[in-house]
């Protein structure tokens, strides 16, 4: 029993037990299920956490494949850009490396030329010794000519008397036998004349075998001759220079029939001098000096006689300028273009240009070719671009090559091969030009009218190539509004006329006062006008004038600027290459041209006036 007792009481304590453990287990597995729920709840955030990271690494991923991407393309454009600096930088060098030989050898033909020129020198001293000789020789020879023409005379004379005297003993003979002892006399007489005349003509022969050297000596002066037109050239060319790069000519017109009546103010004094009479009678006229002064007296041909020096200057390489200035209706086209019966610079011009080539044609070959434009307001228009449906004309660009010559980029050039033809092509240009009546002239151009002709001489025999050039301006003239009454699209063409003759004169002025600056590129008009007004170029500038009072401002303005204008002094120099450089110039000249264009191509800008191609 008591066992028993224990028995129960160990399983009452073990069920106790039980329950307690019980008990804790179920507080266990509460506290386990509260964890793994509060477990649960940190791994679902955790997993929101995780996916909201593989969002972003996906966009990140996605970033950087674009970046890589773009960063791709960039080192490929690299690339190219790298090999094509590259491609640039070789042909720079091989550029340089051009230009290098060609200054050897415009070194080594300078040492050419002084070499020539000292040949020439000797030749010239040579020459003028044959010249002495041959002068002494011909004066000896026409003292024999005259001796044996003496001679042969006193011998015909002997002959005939002796014939005479002869018939007239043979007739006298039988009758006259006392004169036979006379006759004898006069027998030995012709004989000593007879043999006198023999040794004439024996000194006759020898003279005969003298002038055989004498002959080919003569051959060889006009080599000698040829030779010295070169010299001749250049002694022209200085002689031209002594005058003055720029001349200033002023022609007064004659009074036309609406003037009659009028009182005359400006007149001409003599060759070199002229005067204007001012409002105040009182005063005196004032004076004014010019290379040259014409006025309704002298002729057409007495201009061109003062200009026709010029021409032979452009062939042999020189820049010419003739340019015409002065109020409206003052005569300025007459001047340079005349009329059918009265041709004026410009035909006149061309007609020698053809003539003086022909007399040198068998020493040079030559190019003749002309460009033409209008200046109408404020824009370069050229003459010779044909128009058509959808044609659209290429921009004109005023430039400078490297010696400072003024052209103009992308404009038509026409061929001539004859007077007539380049006469035909100057008449075709100028029937394109505005032309309109106003008040004060009843053919007012409307425009300033630019002719330029070049010339490329190749020589036969050294193949050196020259090229000069004519720029033949014949310039709209001012006109006060009051005065010509313009009005609608001639006041709009007058305005623009005046400002681009007073850029002109700022330019003219500038060049007087000798100014650091000289404001060329404020207009079209003084840009290709720049190597003719303080530029490399010989010039000529007529001022043209009216002769009435009622015209004595104008006349005196523009003869103020022609004063001032005749004090700029231009460096002259030739425009001469040998056939290599001149070839290679070309190359340079088309190649900056395509290159040009293929920079607009690509959308970029024309490059400024005056910059070089």
């Amino acid at each position: 029993a008591h066992l028993r007792a224990k028995e129960l009481e160990l399983q009452e304590r073990l069920g106790q037990k039980d329950a307690e453990m019980q008990l804790e287990k179920e507080a266990e597995l509460d506290a386990r299920a509260k964890a793994e729920s509060v477990s649960r709840e940190a791994l679902g955030q955790k997993d929101a956490e995780l996916e909201a990271r593989a969002v972003a690494e996906n966009e990140v991923r996605s970033a950087l494949s674009q970046t890589e991407a773009e960063l791709a393309a960039k080192e490929a454009e690299a690339t190219a850009l790298k090999q094509d600096l590259e491609r640039k930088s070789a042909e720079l060098d091989a550029k340089v490396k051009e230009l290098a030989r060609q200054s050897a050898t415009i070194e080594s033909m300078q040492g050419e030329a002084r070499k020539i020129g000292g040949d020439l020198q000797k030749q010239r001293r040579e020459r003028d010794e044959v010249f002495n000789q041959l002068s002494d020789l011909k004066q000896q020879h026409m003292q024999l000519r005259e001796e044996h023409a003496k001679l042969q005379l006193t011998f015909q004379e002997a002959e005939s008397s002796n014939k005479e005297r002869i018939l007239a003993l043979e007739g006298q003979a039988r009758e006259q036998e006392l004169c036979v002892k006379k006759l004898q006399e006069d027998l030995t007489e012709s004989q000593a004349t007879v043999k006198e005349l023999e040794d004439c003509r024996q000194r006759a022969e020898r003279a005969d075998k003298m002038l055989a050297p004498l002959n080919q000596r003569i051959e060889e002066l006009h080599q000698a001759f040829a030779q010295e037109q070169t010299l001749r050239k250049r002694y022209h060319n200085q002689m031209q220079e002594s005058k003055g790069a720029i001349r200033v000519y002023a022609r007064i017109r004659p009074p036309i029939k609406r003037e009659e009546g009028e009182e005359m103010a400006a007149r001409r004094i003599d060759a070199f001098s002229m005067e204007l009479d001012g409002k105040d009678k009182r005063a005196a006229p004032k004076a004014y000096n010019f290379d040259s002064i014409f006025d309704g007296h002298n002729t057409q041909e007495d201009v061109f006689a003062e200009c026709r020096g010029l021409v032979s200057s452009a062939i042999d390489g020189f820049n010419i300028t003739i340019f015409a200035y002065g109020q409206t209706g003052a005569g300025k086209t007459h001047t340079m273009y005349g009329s059918e019966g009265s041709p004026g610079l410009v035909p006149r011009i061309t007609n020698e240009i053809f003539a003086v080539l022909g007399q040198y044609s068998h020493e040079a070959q030559a190019v003749v070719k002309c460009a033409m434009f209008e200046l109408y307001r404020d824009e370069l228009v050229d003459l010779f671009f044909v128009k058509a449906k959808g044609k659209v004309p290429p921009p004109l660009d005023v430039k400078k090559d490297a010696k400072g010559s003024v052209y103009v980029a992308n404009a038509e050039l026409r061929d001539a091969t004859s007077a007539d033809e380049l006469l035909k092509v100057i008449n075709d240009g100028q029937a394109g030009r505005h032309v309109s009546a106003t008040k004060m002239n009843s053919e007012s151009s409307r425009s300033h009218l630019i002719a330029i002709l070049t010339i490329e001489s190749t020589n036969r025999k050294t193949k050196q190539v020259s090229t000069g050039k004519l720029t033949l301006c014949d310039l709209a003239g001012s006109e006060r509004l009051k005065k010509s009454e313009a009005a609608g699209e001639q006041l709009k063409e007058a305005q623009s006329i005046n400002k681009s003759l007073t850029a002109l004169g700022d330019v003219i002025e500038a060049l007087t006062k000798h100014a650091k600056h000289v404001p060329y590129r404020n207009h079209q008009l003084t840009m290709l006008l720049s190597d003719s007004l303080g530029g490399n170029a010989k010039t000529l500038m007529f001022v043209n004038c009216s002769p009435v009072a009622s015209n004595a401002d104008e006349t005196g303005a523009a003869l103020g600027y022609a004063a001032r204008a005749k004090l700029i002094m231009n460096k002259v120099e030739k425009n001469q290459d040998s056939q290599e450089v001149a070839r290679l110039k070309k190359v340079i000249t088309v190649m900056s041209t395509e290159l040009e264009q293929a920079r607009q191509g690509q959308g970029g800008g024309p490059s400024p006036p005056g910059d070089l191609a």
